[in-house]
């Protein structure tokens, strides 16, 4: 996609999608929490090697004076707009997963599936500002109850079939290591039971992989105080429009159009019904069960009602790179 550039030929990007993105949620009633990215541990290294390269970002290194830049423009625009933001110690899908887990969001928006096995209990993906976009939720505990599997043992799953941390077993697919892994509980048990065509090295980390799912490095949620305010007009269009370059005609459109859909928030009549599409994707799709163990009912959609009105939800962003 290319780069959307100001008067001056300057990136802002990562600016424009932010504010429009950030924008269409406050309208909907939506009150994000955005979690930047941390110090990534050791073991993920020789994957973020693997992706500079697949980037042709092998200078990664000269260029993080650039990206912190645009970090800190990004926690600015939010500043502005009344929007709180977080800075993780390590990985941002822990820290989403840590706030959910004491009540503090509704759930975590992000596309990567870690956040589940960090614990979220709530995942939501593709929550971006296209309508056309279905939106998908994956309940942590009715997974782990289809699955019948533990938290620890959806770790060992999820590691099983490849995470950031360490490769997969090759040869060894969903269907299988779910099915071994409801039979022996654990990859300990597993290595110790069953010959593999490809076993795994040796030096195979899944232990140190599962300890940093299990005991991921996150902040005292207890002392991470969110708190929302009414987005600041004059100091966005000043940073957007004056330092940015953004066209302040279009900023302040789009804050109009904020402005009017929060002052009519309490009238029913302003609220969008969700159409009804086809069902959301479950992790029963990735991993189907046979039907001779017996038919599975589908869990009932929650009542619109049981929802808060006004969701907290984290949504997990890399720093500059946002949708």
């Amino acid at each position: 996609m290319p780069a959307i550039v100001n008067s001056y030929g300057e990136d802002i990007s990562y600016l424009q999608g932010l504010f429009y993105r950030t924008a269409h949620l406050l309208e909907n009633g939506i009150k994000p929490v955005y979690v930047f990215e941390g110090h990534p541990p050791n073991l993920k290294q020789p994957l973020l090697a693997r992706r500079a390269a697949a980037t042709g970002n092998e200078r990664r290194s000269a260029g993080a004076e650039f990206e912190s830049s645009q970090k800190q423009d990004c926690e600015t625009l939010l500043s502005h707009l009344g929007v709180p933001c977080v800075k993780a110690l390590g990985e941002a899908e822990a820290t989403c997963a840590a706030l959910v887990a004491c009540g503090k969001v509704w759930g975590t928006a992000t596309e990567d599936m870690d956040a589940l096995p960090f614990g979220s209990t709530r995942l939501i993906r593709h929550l971006k500002a296209d309508k056309n976009c279905e939106v998908e939720e994956y309940d942590l505990p009715c997974i782990l109850e289809k699955l019948k599997l533990t938290h620890e043992q959806f770790v060992d799953l999820c590691i099983l079939l490849g995470c950031d941390y360490c490769e997969k077993i090759w040869g060894l697919g969903p269907k299988k290591a779910l099915k071994l892994l409801q039979k022996h509980r654990s990859i300990e048990q597993i290595l110790q039971n069953i010959d593999l065509k490809h076993p795994p090295s040796k030096t195979w980390p899944f232990q140190e992989s599962r300890e940093l799912f299990l005991q991921p490095q996150v902040a005292d949620t207890s002392q991470i105080l969110l708190e929302w305010a009414e987005p600041n007009e004059e100091q966005l269009v000043q940073f957007l429009s004056h330092r940015k370059h953004m066209k302040e005609d279009r900023v302040r459109k789009r804050l109009r159009k904020l402005h009017v859909a929060q002052s009519n928030e309490e009238n029913p009549e302003s609220q969008q019904e969700v159409p009804k599409k086809k069902r959301q994707k479950r992790m029963l799709d990735f991993f189907p069960v046979k039907k001779s163990a017996g038919r599975m009912k589908a869990s009932k959609p929650r009542e619109s009602n049981k929802k808060p009105k006004m969701p907290e939800i984290t949504v997990k962003s890399s720093g500059a790179r946002v949708p």
